[in-house]
């Protein structure tokens, strides 16, 4: 009889080959782009994150569309959680965006 423990994500492995849709993407680049022009050595935290999937994702599907819902998960999923402790800049945290939407840091 299977564990709980043996079952996986169907779809883990070609979400991950696959990369961030062409939306996914666009809302990433817009993030790093902020996170670069205000603030690059302020230190990254956890609500700014979330804010920033958020705002952008909001901003290119509209406010409470099933398309901006989709895109703002698919986002976060992408995007590293920050600790309370850490002391990575917005500036370096940007250059992880811009990483995960497929572009050369």
């Amino acid at each position: 009889m299977p564990e709980r423990t043996d079952h996986v994500q169907p779809d883990e492995y070609p979400r991950r080959a696959t990369g961030p849709s062409t939306d996914g993407c666009a809302v990433l680049n817009a993030a790093a782009d902020r996170l670069s022009a205000v603030r690059p050595d302020g230190v990254m935290r956890e609500p700014i994150r979330l804010a920033l999937a958020l705002r952008y994702a909001t901003q290119a599907h509209g406010f409470r569309s099933q398309r901006a819902d989709e895109v703002e998960r698919e986002v976060l999923r992408l995007m590293p959680i920050i600790a309370p402790s850490s002391t990575t800049t917005r500036g370096e945290y940007a250059l992880i965006l811009r990483r995960a939407a497929g572009g050369a840091a």
